[in-house]
């Protein structure tokens, strides 16, 4: 018998074993699932012999009209359950805008929990877990990566990111000039055949991943808080201590190198804010 309300259901993030019982239910009793692919979502449920014809699309690219067709199916007292491709919904997946839009019309949101990359990632890393910050996705162009990464690896908790194959070696090099001795974990393909993950200083990885392969499947990144003996530094706290050390007479060369010595903190970083110290003095 199915309940009014929308339902947030967790599906396996590789592993179709780790799906629950009461996820099965949920599909068994919807009147309707929503999901972000109809074909993906419909050989899940073939896969577990369940015959569902109510399949809808909701994505980041679903029109409002979409949103608002399921908000009036909900509001007639139908039954949605809302999954995306793999894991639990909303967490870097669509859903928001549709669960917030239930609490402002009072429909009932619960959920069924799951399996989660971010979650499964963080337990198995080795990193401190009592604090940590998931920052979803990193951005794709380079500059804006660092900058982020600046931020993030300013952060007292441990950070979970998800990032491409293709861009990994990348990030980890970006991260690898802003703390070259942090630790950092990398997992991929969690839960299946495939499955891998590394601990190891930044700079270690960025070596590693460097010079393999290019590694398939998801990944997920994580960095550990910041030492108890590694200071903070913003970019503008850098460039402030190089600029100081110019006015002592210092050369470019000597600046560099004595800002990351008191600092520890990567050279290649120092060396780009002293092109920037460069630029404003042009």
């Amino acid at each position: 018998m199915s309940i009014p309300g929308l339902t947030i259901t967790a599906t396996p993030i590789g592993n179709l074993d780790d799906l629950s019982p009461r996820a099965v239910a949920s599909f068994q009793s919807a009147d309707w699932i929503a999901c972000e692919d109809t074909r993906h979502t419909g050989l899940m449920l073939k896969r577990l012999g369940i015959s569902h014809g109510q399949l809808i699309a909701y994505h980041d690219h679903t029109s409002t009209k979409a949103r608002e067709k399921l908000l009036k199916a909900l509001a007639d007292g139908k039954a949605i359950t809302l999954v995306s491709d793999a894991g639990t919904p909303l967490i870097s997946d669509p859903g928001y805008r549709l669960v917030r839009a239930c609490r402002d019309s009072n429909i009932p949101v619960t959920t069924v929990p799951g399996p989660s990359a971010v979650l499964a990632a963080l337990v198995i890393s080795g990193l401190p877990t009592d604090r940590f910050h998931f920052a979803g996705f990193l951005p794709n162009t380079a500059s804006k990566r660092q900058k982020a990464l600046a931020k993030l690896m300013r952060i007292d908790a441990t950070i979970i990111c998800y990032e491409s194959a293709k861009r990994l070696a990348e990030t980890l090099a970006e991260a690898a000039s802003i703390a070259p001795h942090r630790h950092c974990a990398v997992a991929r393909e969690l839960t299946k055949t495939y499955e891998e993950s590394w601990l190891d200083e930044v700079h270690v990885l960025a070596t590693y991943f460097a010079e393999h392969d290019t590694p398939k499947g998801e990944i997920v990144v994580m960095f550990a808080p910041p030492s108890d003996d590694e200071h903070s530094y913003s970019d503008d706290d850098l460039i402030a201590m190089l600029k100081a050390a110019l006015d002592d007479g210092l050369s470019r060369r000597d600046a560099v190198r004595d800002v990351t010595e008191a600092t520890k903190m990567g050279k290649t970083h120092i060396y780009d804010l002293m092109l920037r110290v460069d630029h404003s003095s042009s």
